[in-house]
């Protein structure tokens, strides 16, 4: 029988994220200064977002004059994986969580916590999710706000550095994915990024639409091609 899962069990999955979230954020502090956007909107904008890659996206749209329209449409697609991601976070939810208590999680699903959260063989209970989701949230956030309190003193380099960090968090995701799931999940992957790269090289669409239909591309096929480890 399978263990419950813990607030601590929570916390000491969640804190490699809150590691990864704090060096990505710094990073979205120091975009937001540099665009002249105040401490208090970035700050809020972390606290109420949550996002990483929406967010990079958001501030960028925002620096370039977007209409509220198009801010609001480039992030609706860019974060529309959360759909797939809550339905299949769903199935695995305990009986200790109701509807607000669905809301609280679907909030802070990342990417990052679902990969985590969905390969437990346990059912997901309430208090590990709240801890694993507020460990990382945590990150996110003051990472944020110490990015762009710092942003004047960090060398360019080190600027530059710091913006990779998200990539990095998802290579490794994906290698933790690989050892479970086995070259299927190399084979989704590469169609995937081949698939974005024609999309923008050869048919010249916007970066946002490409990533959006490489996304749920990969997302049909995997459940095709993998399908489920229930089955």
């Amino acid at each position: 029988m399978d263990k419950i899962l813990t607030k601590r069990d929570g916390f000491l999955d969640g804190f490699p994220i809150f590691l990864g979230y704090f060096s990505t954020a710094i990073a979205f502090g120091l975009v937001c200064r540099n665009v002249n956007i105040s401490f208090f909107n970035s700050t809020l904008i972390s606290l109420t977002n949550f996002a990483g890659s929406g967010q990079f996206l958001m501030v960028n749209l925002l620096a370039n004059g977007a209409l509220l329209f198009e801010l609001f449409v480039s992030v609706l697609l860019i974060n529309l994986r959360y759909l797939f991601m809550g339905a299949a976070l769903n199935q695995k939810l305990g009986d200790d969580i109701g509807v607000f208590k669905k809301i609280i999680v679907a909030f802070s699903t990342t990417d990052e916590i679902f990969s985590v959260a969905v390969l437990k063989p346990q059912k997901l209970n309430f208090a590990y999710l709240f801890s694993l989701e507020l460990t990382s949230y945590t990150g996110w956030v003051t990472g944020t706000m110490l990015g762009y309190l710092i942003g004047v003193a960090l060398p360019h380099k080190l600027q530059l550095a710091l913006s990779i960090t998200l990539y990095a968090m998802f290579a490794s995701l994906w290698g933790h994915e690989t050892r479970k799931s086995g070259y299927k999940i190399l084979i989704v992957g590469f169609i995937s990024a081949a698939l974005n790269s024609l999309l923008i090289l050869k048919l010249n669409m916007a970066i946002g639409w490409s990533f959006v239909i490489s996304m749920l591309s990969a997302t049909l096929i995997g459940s095709l091609f993998i399908g489920s480890e229930d089955e």
